[in-house]
């Protein structure tokens, strides 16, 4: 491989992009989405038993917008670091793009969830005019089952607010006991019996900035970010990321990934038991 260390840290160049990876000050990131209680709750008492982050956050070199890893930060947060790995890159390149989470919602049949929802009433569409009502915004949810297909619609204009209602529809669906799981697919031949499908409105990658300058959050899994190359498996232990001195604490993590081995691997290659589908730097 060409990587190679520097005074500004370890830098990835053969890869569909340019990549530094550097250790941040936490309070230099900034998260444009909220977490979840229960997930950071059980990321922070994972590194408690085995105090080592696996991998690098993913975060914009210019503003410090967090596109992967907002848990990750709020774990670290808690535990008193004070710097944490960043795999930093262009957010502005094309090849970085944003897009969104569908929800699949079971446990109950769509006419049900509507009885329960305190949602305005919504509009029966086709499925075509209601993903034309969410690239219009002038929906800010649908949800659809095998028969029938609804709009949710809102005066609200700006995008967090369309994202805190359709937030509300899941939280309805949470508190009924129904389930919720995220797919990168909007096609109903995973649908099956009476399971809804969720979809909402995708950010833009101006918004998404806009969202961390200002310090307003939206709601969690807003956002689903493709980013073509992945660093994976520094392994940096959390000692060194409470490390006050700063300049030490860099000039250790540079050395430490200058001495390992880097793979790159193919789109489509499993790494433990996940399965990546953008190119994959290893790190070993």
């Amino acid at each position: 491989m060409e990587e190679a260390s520097s005074p500004r840290g370890f830098s990835i160049t053969t890869g569909k992009i340019p990549i530094l990876l550097k250790l941040k000050r936490t309070e230099e990131l900034k998260p444009h989405e909220e977490t979840v209680h229960a997930d950071l709750q059980g990321i922070v008492k994972t590194l408690g038993r085995d105090p080592v982050l696996r991998h690098p956050i993913i975060a914009d070199s210019a503003t410090g917008a967090v596109l992967d890893g907002t848990h990750r930060l709020a774990a670290l947060k808690k535990l008193e670091c004070l710097t944490i790995p960043a795999a930093l890159i262009d957010y502005q390149n094309p090849l970085v793009q944003v897009d969104r989470w569908f929800r699949i919602i079971t446990g109950d049949t769509l006419k049900n969830f509507m009885k329960r929802s305190e949602q305005p009433s919504p509009a029966s569409m086709s499925p075509s005019d209601a993903e034309q009502s969410l690239l219009a915004r002038s929906c800010y949810a649908t949800l659809r089952d095998k028969t029938e297909c609804l709009g949710f619609k809102s005066e609200e204009s700006t995008p967090l607010a369309l994202y805190q209602h359709a937030f509300k529809l899941e939280l309805i669906a949470r508190n009924n006991h129904m389930k919720i799981a995220y797919t990168d697919n909007g096609e109903m031949n995973q649908i099956s019996g009476s399971d809804m499908l969720m979809s909402t409105i995708c950010l833009k990658k101006s918004e998404v900035v806009e969202s961390c300058q200002a310090h307003n959050l939206f709601p969690p899994k807003s956002t689903r970010h493709l980013i073509p190359s992945r660093p994976l498996g520094i392994g940096v232990p959390l000692l060194w990321l409470k490390n006050r001195n700063i300049e030490e604490a860099e000039a250790e993590f540079e050395k430490y990934l200058a001495a390992k081995r880097v793979r790159r691997l193919p789109e489509g290659s499993m790494v433990g038991s996940r399965r990546y589908m953008e190119e994959v730097f290893l790190f070993e």
